[in-house]
């Protein structure tokens, strides 16, 4: 069997470049020094990276390295949409094993190609690196019309809180990851057998975790409409990456218990495994949906919901020294925590 040893460096290289096509709209691409991106007139430049580290971020017993490919690509991508931005190229940085097999490569970027082929993105480039630890970085140029990027800085005392989509779905999909389930050709495998709405339910959350949706639409949606004030698109969980925002911005939130939008598979993979399906919702982390502050009289917003983007109100932003605080369906006010943390893991 072939390993990446017996290919070597420059053969591995070779064969990306048979797999990723031709850039065509950039001037050039993989094999040189450098790739050559041309910035449109008018437009601001985004650039973002990520990293996926084996066995902090994921794991090979419970992906595809296709899977893989698709959720690393998402993930820079979703920091894009993030910004109310358009996404143009991408770089692939990749630290290997040695032992690796060369047809792992092949269809971890078939999986890059797919996701970033969906939202007009080229891979134009990256590094490769021998490493003890497979590592997959994806850096994402992007655009947005000069000064209209949306940063997490502009919210304001008595503008609304919203988000986009269902939120714990993801979380529901590790918790069933965790709890022995996988895909093997799109069909539920696990410990127990599910048939009718609990296979599609699982099915649903492990697809919403290993190959999450950037949500590139809505965000040049809501910058177009000029009616999001800041954004943060949710990859750490809401109550984690709703303080980000309140931090840059210095406020405070107050978000309402009974106006979360959870996953229906939450609720369902929640009760299965006897998960508190809530904290799915706003701890979990990877939704990879977006919140934003609005102005309170945003007609914009109401007019997206009404030509289909999902979008719900969650709360409203306060004044600074109130802190983020979760509005309980009893009416009890308690502080707003949670969320990932690379270093503080619980």
């Amino acid at each position: 069997m072939i390993r990446l040893s017996g290919v070597g460096e420059f053969g591995l290289i070779e064969r990306i470049r048979g797999i990723v096509p031709r850039p065509t709209h950039a001037i050039l691409g993989i094999g040189d020094d450098c790739a050559v991106v041309r910035p449109t007139a008018g437009r601001d430049l985004l650039v973002t990276t990520d990293l996926l580290v084996e066995q902090v971020d994921f794991t090979q017993r419970t992906t595809t390295p296709f899977r893989l490919g698709r959720k690393a690509m998402a993930v820079s991508l979703s920091d894009i949409a993030a910004m109310g931005g358009l996404p143009r190229a991408a770089l692939v940085t990749l630290a290997l094993r040695p032992d690796m097999e060369p047809e792992f490569i092949d269809d971890l970027y078939r999986g890059l190609q797919k996701e970033g082929a969906k939202h007009g993105v080229e891979i134009i480039g990256g590094d490769i690196s021998a490493s003890s630890t497979l590592m997959i970085g994806v850096t994402v140029l992007g655009e947005a019309e000069s000064g209209r990027a949306v940063t997490r800085a502009g919210a304001q005392p008595g503008e609304r809180v919203w988000v986009t989509g269902r939120l714990g779905g993801s979380a529901a999909g590790l918790a069933a990851l965790q709890a022995g389930f996988r895909l093997s050709n799109d069909q539920v495998e696990g410990p127990l057998e599910a048939t009718g709405k609990l296979a599609e339910a699982i099915r649903e959350a492990l697809e919403r975790h290993l190959c999450p949706a950037p949500r590139i639409r809505e965000g040049r949606a809501l910058a177009a409409a000029g009616v999001a004030s800041a954004m943060i698109d949710l990859s750490d969980g809401l109550a984690a990456d709703l303080a980000k925002l309140c931090r840059e911005s210095g406020v405070s939130a107050r978000i309402r218990e009974d106006r979360i939008p959870v996953d229906p598979v939450a609720s369902i993979i929640g009760n299965l495994l006897g998960q508190d399906t809530m904290a799915m919702a706003l701890a979990g982390g990877e939704d990879f949906e977006l919140l934003f502050s609005s102005p309170a009289d945003a007609d914009g917003i109401v007019r997206l919901v009404a030509n289909g983007q999902a979008m719900t109100e969650v709360g409203e932003v306060t004044a600074p020294a109130e802190g983020c605080v979760l509005v309980q369906r009893s009416g009890a006010m308690v502080p707003l925590s949670g969320g990932y943390d690379h270093f503080r893991r619980s």
